[in-house]
C-alpha cells in the first residue's frame, strides 16, 4: 500500500492581555476516510477578525466555517483551485452579512489556510496572518503579508527591523469581507519527514521573532509548542489576540498521479451559487451573528470530525461517448472565435476603466478599514487609534476632489465628518484620561475655559507657579509670549510684570515667600541670562542676579529650567546644540536665598554636573537638596546634590509620564477638536511601564506615580 501522510497537530488561541474579546478563530480537518485524505488532504485555517460591535468575531467564524466546508464540497482534485474557491466563498458570505447588518458594516478578517496532501503543502493567505515553514533548524515565512509596512519593505522604503516596530505595522491592505472580490496568494512547499508548519495571527508573529518561533518548534512537540508560543507572546505584552496551529510531519504520503501544482497568485472565478453553505450533519448549530464565547488559553482538542465523517468516497466517472464531427463544426468554431475576440475587447476596456477608477475607491475603503480598526482600539490603546485615524485622514485628504464621482465625494464626507471626527474625539478623551491630563479650570469643561485667559491678552500660559502673599496664595503664569502674568480669581491673565526692554522670561518658580524668574536679555549682540526675584503682589523685579558661567560664555550650555525649595534656588543648564530628545551632560547651579524676610539672592552658585540619557523636560526641588527630573521620554529620575558625587537615579513609577497631544503646539482636548482639524498623534503608540513600586525618599512619605 502507498504511504499515507501522518501528522502531529495542536492548536491554541488566547485572548491576550489587553483585549476583552477574542476575535481570532481556527480549525483543522483531517479526514478519516483514506480516499478523501488522498484526494483532498488535511485542511488547517487561522483567521483574525476586525470590526466593532463583535463584527470581527463574526467575520473570522464565518471564514473558518465556510472554508472548512466549501473546500471538501468542491469536486476538483486541484487543491489550490479548491482552496481559492473556498476562500472566495467565505469572502462573498462575509461581504453579504456586512451589507445586511449596518452594525457589521466594514467587518472583515484575515485568513491563512494550509492543505497538506501527500508530499505537498499548499498555503493560501489574505491579510497579515502568517504561515511559517520549519526544517532542519531553519525557519522561513511562506505567506506574504498584505500590510502597509510589508508593501514598503517590498518597495525598499523600509527595512524588516523598521517594519517590525513601525507605527503603521497593523494596517492591512487586503482582507476578507470588505469588498465583493478579493485576491488570494497561493504557495506550495514540498514536505519531508520532520518538517513543521505554523499558522498564526499577528498577535503571535508581531511579538515573537522568527528565530524564537524556530527554537520553540524545534524544542517541543506541537502540543507543548503552541503553549510556549502563546506564553512568549503574552510575556512580550500580549496586546492582541494570539492564535497558532502547529503541524509536524511524521510520515510523508504519496501525491495522486497527474497532480497539478499552483501556477501563480490568485484563483479561478466561480459562477456557482454563493448561497449560505449548510452545516454538515452532526455539527452543533451556531448563530453566525452571535459572539463566540472565549476564555484565556482555550484549547480545542481535535479536528472537526463530522466534516470528515460525512464526506463520501469519490465515485467512478464514466468516460463520455465519442461525438461525431458534423458539417456545423467549422461555422461554430468561427463564431466562437468572434465571440472570444469580442469578449477580450470588452474585458480590456473594463480592465483599463477599473485601473483608472478603483484608485479612489481603494483609498476610501482603506480609510474606512483604518477607522473601524481605530474604533476597536480607542478604549484600550487610544494612542495607536489616533495613529490609524491620522493615516485614514491622510488617505482621504490625498484624494483629488475634483475628479471624484458624486458617490465617492459623499463617502469621503461621511467618513470625514462622521466616523473619523467622532472616533478622534473619543480617542482624545480616552488618551487624556489614561494619561491623567486635566484641562484648567477643572470645574468647567467647556471648550472656552480650557485656556486661562479673560481676553485681555492674546496668549495662553505655558507654566504656572504659586507663592504665599499677605492675602493668601497667589498664582502667576508664564505666557507663550514669554511674559509673566498674575492670574485673577476668574482664571484670567492680568497685571503683566514689568521687565526691562527686550527681556524674555524663560521660566518661573516659586516658594513660600518669593517668585523667581529665569530671564534672557540681549547683551552685546548675544544673549545674557539672569535670575529675577519678585515679591508676592508686586509688579516689578526686586533683585536681579546675572548668571555667570564659563560654559554659557563659550556657547556650550544655556539655562533652560528653574526650581526652588527653601533656601535653595536651582537653575538647569543644558547643551546648547542638543535636540529636544537627546541627552548629554547638564549642569545644575545652586543659588542661596536669604531666609525669613531677607529678600537677598546670592550672586555665586555651586555647580554640579549630571548625565542623562535624554533631555530634561521639567524639574522640581525637594528638601535635602534633592531634585526630581522629568526626562523627554517620560522617565522620572532623582538627583541628591548633598552626596559627594551625585548621579541621576531612575525613580520606579507605575508608568512613564505621557506626552500631551499637541495641535499647533497647543495641548488639545476633545472639546476643542472639530472636523477639518488635523488628527493629533502621540509620539509613541505605547506607554512603557517600568515597574509598579514607589520610591522612598529620606524624611518623606513614599512617592508614587
Amino acid at each position: 500500500m502507498a504511504k499515507q501522510l501522518r501528522l502531529d497537530v495542536a492548536q491554541l488561541t488566547d485572548v491576550g492581555r489587553k483585549r476583552e474579546h477574542n476575535e481570532d478563530n481556527m480549525a483543522y480537518v483531517i479526514p478519516k476516510d483514506m480516499q478523501v485524505m488522498a484526494k483532498k488532504g488535511a485542511l488547517f485555517i487561522v483567521a483574525d477578525g476586525m470590526g466593532g460591535h463583535a463584527a470581527g468575531e463574526v467575520a473570522s467564524e464565518i471564514a473558518v466555517d465556510t472554508v472548512s466546508n466549501a473546500f471538501y464540497q468542491d469536486d476538483s482534485e486541484d487543491v489550490a483551485t479548491s482552496l481559492v474557491y473556498a476562500i472566495k466563498r467565505a469572502n462573498a458570505l462575509i461581504h453579504q452579512r456586512a451589507a445586511e447588518n449596518m452594525l457589521r458594516s466594514g467587518m472583515g478578517t484575515t485568513c491563512v489556510a494550509a492543505v497538506l496532501r501527500g508530499s505537498t503543502a499548499y498555503i493560501a493567505n489574505v491579510g497579515d496572518s502568517r504561515a511559517y515553514f520549519v526544517r532542519s533548524g531553519q525557519v522561513k515565512q511562506i505567506s506574504q503579508d498584505h500590510s502597509w509596512v510589508a508593501e514598503q519593505v517590498r518597495a525598499g522604503l523600509l527595512t524588516d527591523d523598521q517594519a517590525r516596530t513601525h507605527a503603521q505595522r497593523n494596517v492591512i491592505t487586503r482582507c476578507l469581507g470588505t469588498q465583493a472580490d478579493v485576491d488570494i496568494d497561493v504557495f506550495s512547499e514540498q514536505l519531508e519527514e520532520g518538517d513543521s508548519l505554523v499558522l498564526c495571527t499577528d498577535g503571535l508573529s508581531g511579538l515573537v521573532s522568527d528565530d524564537e518561533i524556530r527554537r520553540i518548534i524545534d524544542q517541543y512537540v506541537p502540543q507543548e509548542s503552541v503553549y510556549h508560543l502563546i506564553e512568549r507572546a503574552n510575556e512580550n505584552g500580549g496586546p492582541d489576540n494570539i492564535t497558532a496551529i502547529v503541524m509536524r510531519v511524521i510520515e510523508v504520503g504519496v501525491e495522486p498521479p497527474g497532480v497539478r501544482r499552483p501556477v501563480g497568485v490568485g484563483g479561478r472565478e466561480t459562477g456557482e451559487d454563493t448561497a449560505v453553505l449548510g452545516m454538515q450533519p452532526g455539527i452543533p448549530a451556531r448563530s453566525l451573528d452571535g459572539r463566540i464565547p472565549s476564555a484565556p488559553l482555550h484549547y480545542t482538542s481535535g479536528p472537526l470530525p463530522s466534516i470528515a465523517d460525512s464526506i463520501t468516497a469519490p465515485q467512478p466517472v464514466l468516460a463520455p461517448p465519442a461525438r461525431r464531427t458534423t458539417r456545423f463544426v467549422y461555422p461554430t468554431i468561427a463564431i466562437c472565435i468572434l465571440l472570444v475576440i469580442a469578449l477580450l475587447g470588452t474585458g480590456a476596456i473594463y480592465f483599463l476603466h477599473s485601473r483608472t477608477s478603483t484608485g479612489p475607491d481603494q483609498s476610501i475603503q482603506q480609510a474606512r478599514t483604518l477607522i473601524f480598526q481605530a474604533q476597536g482600539e480607542v478604549s484600550t490603546n487610544p494612542a495607536l487609534a489616533l495613529q490609524h485615524l491620522a493615516h485614514a485622514q491622510t488617505l482621504l485628504r490625498a484624494l483629488p476632489t475634483s475628479s471624484l464621482t458624486a458617490a465617492q465625494r459623499a463617502n469621503v464626507n461621511s467618513l470625514s465628518q462622521g466616523g473619523l471626527t467622532t472616533t478622534v474625539k473619543q480617542a482624545i478623551t480616552n488618551y487624556n484620561q489614561q494619561a491623567a491630563i486635566t484641562f484648567l479650570p477643572c470645574s468647567n469643561g467647556t471648550p472656552a475655559s480650557n485656556t486661562i485667559n479673560d481676553g485681555s491678552t492674546n496668549t495662553s500660559p505655558q507654566a504656572i507657579s504659586a507663592v504665599q502673599g499677605s492675602k493668601g496664595t497667589m498664582f502667576y503664569a508664564l505666557g507663550h509670549d514669554n511674559n509673566l502674568y498674575q492670574i485673577s480669581d476668574q482664571f484670567g491673565l492680568l497685571n503683566r510684570l514689568t521687565v526691562p526692554t527686550g527681556t524674555q522670561v524663560l521660566g518661573v518658580a516659586g516658594d513660600a515667600n518669593h517668585l523667581y524668574l529665569l530671564m534672557a536679555q540681549p547683551n552685546k549682540g548675544r544673549k545674557g541670562y539672569s535670575i529675577g526675584l519678585v515679591l508676592p503682589g508686586q509688579s516689578t523685579i526686586k533683585t536681579t542676579v546675572p548668571i555667570t558661567n564659563a560654559s554659557i560664555q563659550n556657547g556650550q550650555l544655556i539655562p533652560t529650567l528653574i526650581t526652588a525649595w527653601g533656601a535653595d534656588l536651582y537653575v538647569v543648564l543644558a547643551p546648547a546644540s542638543s535636540s529636544s530628545n537627546s541627552g548629554g551632560t547638564e549642569l545644575i547651579l545652586d543659588y542661596t536665598v536669604g531666609t525669613g524676610n531677607s529678600n537677598t539672592l546670592s550672586a555665586n552658585s555651586t555647580n554640579t554636573p549630571i548625565s542623562t540619557s535624554t533631555s530634561i523636560a521639567s524639574v522640581t526641588a525637594y528638601p535635602g537638596r534633592q531634585l526630581f527630573l522629568l526626562l523627554a521620554d517620560g522617565e522620572v529620575q532623582n538627583v541628591q546634590l548633598s552626596t559627594p558625587h551625585p548621579a541621576s537615579i531612575s525613580v520606579l513609577v507605575q508608568h512613564t509620564v505621557t506626552t500631551p497631544l499637541l495641535l499647533n503646539h497647543q495641548a488639545i482636548s476633545s472639546g476643542t477638536y472639530s472636523a477639518g482639524m488635523t488628527v493629533p498623534t502621540a509620539p509613541s503608540a505605547t506607554q512603557a511601564a517600568n515597574g509598579n513600586n514607589s520610591l522612598t525618599v529620606l524624611g518623606a512619605a513614599a512617592l508614587t506615580a
